[in-house]
């Protein structure tokens, strides 16, 4: 597999939908023995491969952040099998300025503020546990209690209310750990 389309495999794994995420930062796709040249292209001009000069590269990135991008949509529903040679649009972000509202059926009070905004005030090793046995089925009162908790202690009210109700708090808790993080 070459890097570029692992860099493109990795990439569609992170955006995929919360519920079709691994629990694994990396997850590694057996994509066959023979070597698979992908075809990028950018407004339909094919992107060729160019040669980096890697002591020019380090002058400019020391002094600049590196910008990490999320695929927040893209043409084929991820996970879905295509034959090669398919093409697949993809849309990117940079996730912290994704408004949590992006995904539907998130808190409505937490809608229109940002991930950068969100993520270091919910997402902690309680919730991720959360969040990862919520893909496996149905919360526990316990888990429950604790997605609770974490909204209280952040001054954001989970009630019966629909869209304020516990699915939204869990819907808001898988998209910040979709988008937010490194």
């Amino acid at each position: 597999m070459t890097e570029q389309s692992f860099n493109l495999a990795k990439a569609s794994i992170a955006g995929s939908p919360s519920n079709l995420r691994s629990n694994q930062d990396v997850v590694y796709v057996d994509v066959g023995s023979r070597k698979i040249d992908s075809l990028i292209t950018r407004d339909g001009i094919p992107i060729g491969q160019h040669t980096i000069d890697p002591e020019i590269l380090k002058r400019i990135i020391v002094d600049r952040p590196v910008v990490a991008f999320r695929i927040v949509n893209q043409s084929v529903p991820a996970g879905t099998p295509v034959p090669q040679g398919t093409t697949i649009d993809v849309l990117m972000a940079r996730p912290g300025n994704l408004p949590l509202g992006v995904v539907t059926g998130v808190h409505l009070d937490l809608r229109e503020q940002t991930v950068e905004q969100n993520f270091a005030r919910f997402i902690n090793p309680a919730t991720r546990r959360v969040v990862a046995r919520a893909a496996e089925g149905p919360l526990s009162g316990e888990d429950e209690q604790t997605i609770k908790r974490i909204f209280a202690e952040n001054q954001v009210e989970v009630t019966e209310e629909p869209g304020k109700d516990v699915d939204a708090a869990l819907e808001t808790l898988r998209m910040l750990t979709t988008f937010g993080g490194s």
